[in-house]
């Protein structure tokens, strides 16, 4: 893995990591619900980040292009919050973190993508 590639994985698990520390500081820290609406809330703002985690971890193209897309729902959370006086710190962090995880997961994407077809095509040879 070339050292351009490498940064662009490092990059998107900080802002994964990051969206997942920020969702979870904004369900118990800043925005408590009931504890009768914990689940609910944990599957909508929590849930959808764990699906991509064991492909993001193996450095998987595919996993990293679908996931950065992902990112975009939490984009649309963060500015919900960001426009909310209260929550207005942790609904920047969700932002800006959900706009770091989809920009290097998409990078990943692509520089790996062609890193692996050029393999492909220099062994084919």
């Amino acid at each position: 893995m070339t050292t351009k590639i490498s940064f662009f994985r490092w990059l998107s698990l900080t802002g994964y990591f990051c969206l997942m520390a920020s969702m979870y500081l904004l369900l118990f820290v800043f925005n408590k619900p009931e504890p009768q609406n914990m689940l609910p809330a944990l599957l909508f703002h929590v849930g959808p980040l764990l699906f991509p985690l064991r492909g993001l971890l193996a450095a998987k193209a595919y996993t990293h292009a679908w996931a950065g897309y992902l990112a975009l729902y939490y984009f649309i959370i963060g500015v919900w919050y960001a426009g909310a006086e209260v929550d207005r710190l942790i609904g920047m962090l969700i932002t800006l973190s959900s706009l770091v995880f989809f920009v290097a997961a998409i990078m990943f994407a692509r520089l790996q993508g062609k890193a692996n077809k050029a393999a492909a095509e220099k062994s084919s040879i």
